[in-house]
C-alpha cells in the first residue's frame, strides 16, 4: 500500500497536539482540509484513528498502534532531508573517483588539498588502479566518476575531455642524441625501452605505432608503474616510456624528457561517467578544480 506522505504528515500533527484546531493553526492550513485528510488516510488504511468528541480527539487503538511507526517514518524521511541539503551545501557528503596510480601521484595531490580545505567535512574516497578498473568502477557506480584516457568501445560510458597528453621518453644523454629535443619513434625500437605491462592503454597505443610504421620493440624492462621506469631510467638501465602526467613534479637529474614523434604519440585525458547520471555537488566543484588544474602543461 501506498500512503501519501502529506496525510501521514497530517495524522501526526492531529496526535501529536490532540486537537484538529491546533494541529491547522500549526500546519497553515484550515480545519476542515485536515479533517479531510485525516478520513482519507482512514479510508485507505480501513480503519478508524481517532475518537472525536466535541471536548476532545483520541486515538483508536489503530491509531495508537500506527502512530510510533509513523513518528520513526518521520524522523528518518527528516534526517535525509538534512543529509541530502548538507551534501548539496557540501557541509558533508562524499567524493568518490578512481584513477589510474601516475594520476593520483602527480595530479592529485594538490588538488585534493585545495577542495578539502574549501569543504573539509567532504569525505574524500581516492580508488587508484588500472583504467579498466576504474571504468569497471564507475559503471557499478562504486565510483562517482574515473580519471583517465578516453575509453574504447564503452557505450555505457561518457566522456568530458579535460586536456590531450603526450606518451614521452626520458633518457639519459647517453640513450639521446645531442641536441635532440624529441625521440623518433624508430629510434625508440633501437634503445632499451622501461615500459608498463600489461593491457594499459599507452602500452597498446606504442605498440600500435610503432606496427604502423613497419617497426616493434623488445623491452629490456617492464614494471607496473611509470614511477619505476623513471627510477631505472635514472639509473641508466634504459629509457623509460611514460604518459606525460605521469611527470613527477621534481625530476630525476640527468634525464632528458624527449617527446615521441613520426609519429607523434598523443592521447586525451579526461572525465569518465556513467551516461545519464548526475554528478554530486562536490563531484561537480572537485571537476573544476581538475579543469583549471589540466588546461595547461603538465607541471
Amino acid at each position: 500500500m501506498s500512503v501519501n506522505l502529506k496525510l501521514l504528515n497530517a495524522f501526526l500533527l492531529v496526535a501529536e497536539h490532540r486537537s484538529f484546531r491546533r494541529a491547522a493553526e500549526l500546519s497553515g492550513r484550515s480545519q476542515s482540509a485536515l479533517s479531510l485528510q485525516v478520513r482519507e488516510l482512514e479510508g485507505q488504511l480501513g480503519a478508524p484513528l481517532f475518537h472525536r468528541t466535541t471536548r476532545a480527539v483520541g486515538l483508536t487503538p489503530e491509531g495508537e498502534a500506527l502512530l510510533p511507526h509513523a513518528r520513526r517514518a518521520n524522523a528518518e524521511l527528516e534526517a535525509g532531508l538534512r543529509r541530502v541539503r548538507a551534501a548539496a551545501a557540501m557541509e558533508a557528503g562524499r567524493l568518490a573517483l578512481g584513477c589510474p596510480p601516475h594520476i593520483a601521484e602527480t595530479v592529485l595531490p594538490p588538488l585534493l588539498a585545495a577542495f578539502h580545505r574549501a569543504h573539509p567535512r567532504v569525505a574524500i574516497h581516492v580508488r587508484e588502479m588500472p583504467q579498466a578498473a576504474v571504468l569497471e568502477g564507475v559503471r557499478r557506480q562504486d565510483l562517482e566518476f574515473g580519471i583517465g584516457p578516453r575509453p574504447a568501445h564503452a557505450p555505457s560510458l561518457g566522456f568530458a575531455p579535460l586536456r590531450e597528453e603526450a606518451i614521452l621518453a626520458l633518457a639519459a644523454p647517453r640513450f639521446a642524441p645531442k641536441g635532440a629535443r624529441s625521440l623518433p619513434l624508430a629510434a625508440l625500437g633501437r634503445l632499451p625501452i622501461l615500459i608498463t605491462s600489461g593491457a594499459n592503454t599507452m602500452r597498446a597505443m606504442v605498440e600500435e605505432a610503432a606496427a604502423s610504421i613497419g617497426t616493434s620493440f623488445d623491452p629490456c624492462c617492464e614494471v607496473q608503474m611509470p614511477a619505476t621506469a623513471i627510477a631505472l631510467a635514472a639509473e641508466g638501465l634504459g629509457v623509460a616510456v611514460i604518459p606525460e602526467l605521469a611527470l613527477p613534479r621534481r625530476r630525476p637529474p640527468g634525464l632528458r624528457v624527449l617527446p615521441i614523434t613520426d609519429p607523434p604519440l598523443l592521447r586525451e585525458v579526461g572525465i569518465v561517467q556513467l551516461r545519464g547520471s548526475r554528478l554530486s555537488p562536490a563531484a561537480t566543484a572537485f571537476i573544476g578544480l581538475l579543469e583549471a588544474a589540466l588546461t595547461g602543461p603538465a607541471a
